[in-house]
């Protein structure tokens, strides 16, 4: 049995926000932050890889307490809050997104859509309405409104769950995205091949960095291909069932500090 790696082997720790390092009160605990402030003394970069935007992760840093790196909607995005520059690791084609959002409103009516492209967002009333959120928007299309730097579609089909919607959706794809979710009751479609996996693997060749020479940690199914790429990859107790048999080791819950526990233990604090 492959064993947990000594801090020494590591390089480079990855983890999920939402779900994962984040506990009560959608807060990262005082535990978490002293043992992050630990992993940076020992020189090694601690990167957040996240289904947010950019618009959403302007805080995360100062959450951490630490220098944090990162890889926003679902490894597609690299994004620098100190400077407000986001870097487009990945775009959707036009054609392919547009033909397949068509497709999937002419099978099911009640579809809400919405469009991450760089650091804009465009949803229709539909999608909003799904998603409890004020409804801002007399957008009833999306298609006309994309364009070549479109890197994330969300859809909501009403009364089903993330994982119902997945299997819905999927003989639809054909290739031209792929679907995954974070737990929330929409799916997020990503260019074809993208996902946190994509985002770290870059990451790392920038770093010159071996995947064995990482930890990352997670939650739901959009982290699963993170995990897997990890050469130690971790699951938060509360974790969707996918991602904890993606994972090598399952740890505690996000609200009792699972993450902090974890490397608690590999730094021997």
């Amino acid at each position: 049995m492959i064993s947990r790696p000594g801090i020494e082997d590591v390089t480079l720790i990855v983890s999920d926000f939402d779900g994962t390092l984040l506990g009560s009160g959608r807060e990262i605990s005082e535990r978490t932050r002293i043992v992050l402030r630990h992993v940076q003394e020992l020189g090694i970069e601690f990167v957040v890889a996240t289904g947010r935007p950019p618009r959403y992760c302007d805080s995360i840093s100062e959450q951490t307490g630490i220098s944090t790196t990162l890889l926003c909607a679902n490894g597609a995005v690299e994004y620098d809050p100190s400077s407000g520059m986001i870097k487009q690791l990945a775009t959707l084609d036009l054609d392919d997104a547009s033909n397949l959002l068509s497709e999937i409103r002419r099978a099911f009516p009640d579809v809400g859509f919405c469009a991450e492209m760089a650091g804009d967002f465009i949803a229709e009333s539909r999608w909003l309405e799904l998603a409890s959120r004020p409804v801002d928007s007399d957008v009833s299309d999306l298609v006309p409104f994309l364009d070549e730097r479109v890197h994330k579609l969300l859809l909501n089909l009403p009364d089903r769950s993330p994982d119902e919607t997945l299997t819905l959706i999927a003989p639809f794809l054909k290739g031209r995205a792929n679907a995954m979710h974070a737990g929330l009751p929409f799916v997020e479609l990503m260019p074809p091949g993208v996902d946190k996996a994509f985002g770290l693997g870059r990451l790392c060749e920038e770093r010159q960095v071996s995947p064995q020479e990482v930890v990352a940690f997670g939650d739901m199914p959009n982290d699963d291909a993170m995990l897997k790429f990890a050469g130690w990859g971790v699951a938060v107790g509360n974790a969707h069932q996918s991602t904890r048999e993606a994972a090598d080791e399952v740890a505690d819950l996000n609200l009792n500090d699972g993450v902090a526990k974890v490397l608690e233990k590999m730094i021997g604090t």
